[in-house]
């Protein structure tokens, strides 16, 4: 379980980092939902980070990895989404708050 830990928390820094840019490569002006975005790159990362685990570790996919691995990709899903806006709406406090000082 503390691996499963470790990977939730490389692959939420991942997918923070890879949706911004993303992000950044989308022309102005083009409608999107950031949730979605976010969605999809932690689904991508998650998939990803899991094979590459079995990968290093020499790990056989059996079933009890499978379900790790499902849990770590919806974990990500939702640490991407609920985490993503809240540090999003964070920044924008402290930024407007040293704004009115």
């Amino acid at each position: 379980m503390q691996t499963v830990f470790i990977l939730l928390a490389l692959t939420s820094a991942l997918t923070t980092l890879t949706t911004e840019a993303v992000k950044n490569s989308i022309p102005e002006g083009s409608k999107y939902s950031k949730n979605i975005l976010a969605g999809v790159v932690a689904i991508v990362i998650g998939v990803l980070v899991s094979i590459g685990y079995c990968v290093l570790t020499h790990t056989k996919p059996t079933s009890e990895v499978i379900v790790y691995a499902v849990s770590l990709v919806a974990l990500s899903w939702i640490c991407a989404m609920v985490g993503y806006d809240k540090v999003v709406q964070t920044l924008s406090q402290v930024k407007n708050k040293k704004e009115d000082q």
